[in-house]
């Protein structure tokens, strides 16, 4: 049984609320450039470091696990994200270059987020026993409404945080003045919010043993 694989599950928590904070960040850095930077066409820019970044460090990050293991590899991207996150909570006061800095921090993480949870997969279906190889579409389709989820989940994530501030939405064409209230929850929802969830993501992932016991067989070994 699935529920039964605790290693799966960990995995599955661990990457629910990581794909939900990256969508969150996704669907947040409009309103970020828009009401923090007061540079909407930034939007394309930081939009860029976020996920070209993926081009380069996809394959740094294995050769990484390689040596170091998945899960170090994962929980190094893990910190990186809330980090870079955090960088953002200083808007543009230090100038724009910590921004794309803050924000190509994420790119690479995010890179890092995207590929071990899904190599581990397999890793935590073989540790069940043999029999569980025969249930693995049912775990692809577990995984899948995981990430989905995720998905669907960050951007009313943010969309709570906005409303909690009293964010006022514009048709096209207006301009809304928004309350110090609504700024604030424009910037922590798109900084404080992710870096919590990203770190409640790490902490579920360190009870994932599977990375920590190949590492202690190959050393006896």
């Amino acid at each position: 049984m699935l529920r039964a694989n605790a290693h799966f599950r960990v995995l599955a928590a661990s990457y629910l609320l990581a794909s939900t904070t990256t969508h969150l960040v996704l669907a947040g850095l409009p309103y970020y450039t828009r009401y923090e930077l007061g540079r909407p066409g930034f939007t394309t820019v930081l939009m860029a470091a976020f996920v070209a970044p993926a081009l380069i460090a996809t394959p740094l990050w294995f050769r990484l696990s390689r040596r170091a293991g998945k899960q170090r590899c994962l929980l190094a991207a893990q910190s990186g994200f809330a980090l870079g996150a955090l960088g953002l909570a200083a808007g543009d006061r230090l100038g724009l270059a910590p921004v794309v800095a803050a924000t190509l921090l994420l790119g690479v993480s995010f890179a890092g987020i995207q590929l071990f949870p899904f190599s581990m997969v397999p890793d935590a279906i073989r540790e069940a026993g043999p029999g569980e190889l025969a249930r693995t579409g049912s775990y692809l389709g577990v995984w899948t409404a995981t990430e989905a989820i995720g998905s669907a989940a960050g951007p009313y994530v943010y969309a709570g945080a906005l409303a909690l501030g009293g964010f006022v939405a514009s048709r096209a064409g207006d301009q809304v003045t928004q309350s110090a209230q609504a700024h604030s929850a424009i910037l922590t929802g798109f900084t404080v919010v992710p870096a919590a969830l990203m770190v409640v993501s790490l902490l579920l992932q360190l009870r994932y043993r599977l990375d920590a016991r190949a590492r202690s067989g190959r050393t006896a070994g």
